[in-house]
């Protein structure tokens, strides 16, 4: 059974501060924790109330296959660590160590960079679709939700253990590397060029920002790219768009 002071860490991590000292955060719910085993996430316990485990017997198979330690903890306690109002009987513990140490690395893979996206369903919805469409790194902006916001967890779905490369950077230095490394930086803009009527050779970095603050003003002297509009609206949200775009530049 679950210790009391285990439960204070766990119960914790609900703060950004806490999940970047301890290098830990929680994922909740037999899917997210299902893709996470599959995507070989870091997990470095699972704690589930007795209940879970009589009708989930396979996952318990899959975990112990994986040799990932677990225990089981009351429900007034999970529900005091989850995120949720009511929470499947489920939780693990992820190390996130890999991402918060990793660093720019020019892989002849394309990027995706997210600036100042505050919106934590939006952000793991985009990270899921960026995931979709086999982008392996991802940096966020200042100003950016934490990736490792429960609810941006929850949203993606497990997502973010597809990545090589999920974390922040400053302006000068995405840009300097950008620019270093010959990618082709492609701006999201309301007033860019028809993305369809456009060929990328080479590597790229897609810039997007979110639907209230578009992106900053230094990725706007690069390529400016937009969708082209058909009806009345004004703008469209920024993880329709991710999908939009990544559709057009991949396929």
């Amino acid at each position: 059974m679950i210790s009391k002071n285990k439960i204070k860490l766990l119960k914790s991590l609900q703060l950004k501060k806490n999940r970047l000292t301890s290098k830990l955060t929680i994922i909740e719910g037999l899917r997210i924790i299902d893709e996470a085993i599959n995507l070989n996430a870091e997990i470095t316990q699972i704690f589930y109330v007795s209940n879970f485990f009589e009708k989930n017997k396979s996952l318990f198979t899959k975990i112990d296959l994986n040799g990932i330690p677990h225990d089981t903890i009351e429900l007034k306690d999970l529900k005091e660590i989850a995120d949720t109002n009511n929470p499947q009987g489920i939780i693990a513990v992820v190390n996130i160590n890999k991402y918060l140490d990793s660093k720019l690395t020019d892989t002849n893979e394309n990027y995706v960079i997210l600036d100042q996206i505050s919106d934590p369903g939006n952000l793991g919805t985009i990270l899921r679709t960026c995931a979709w469409y086999g982008i392996n790194q991802i940096v966020l902006m200042p100003e950016s939700v934490d990736p490792f916001n429960l609810k941006c967890l929850r949203s993606a779905m497990g997502a973010h253990f597809s990545f090589n490369y999920i974390n922040y950077s400053d302006y000068d230095e995405i840009i300097s590397f950008l620019e270093k490394n010959n990618y082709n930086i492609l701006c999201s803009n309301l007033n860019g060029s028809d993305v369809s009527k456009i060929s990328v050779k080479g590597k790229w970095a897609l810039v997007l920002g979110s639907e209230a603050h578009g992106t900053n003003l230094l990725f706007e002297k690069f390529n400016n790219i937009t969708i082209s509009k058909k009806g009345s609206i004004d703008s469209l949200n920024v993880s329709v768009a991710t999908g939009i775009l990544l559709d057009r530049l991949i396929n």
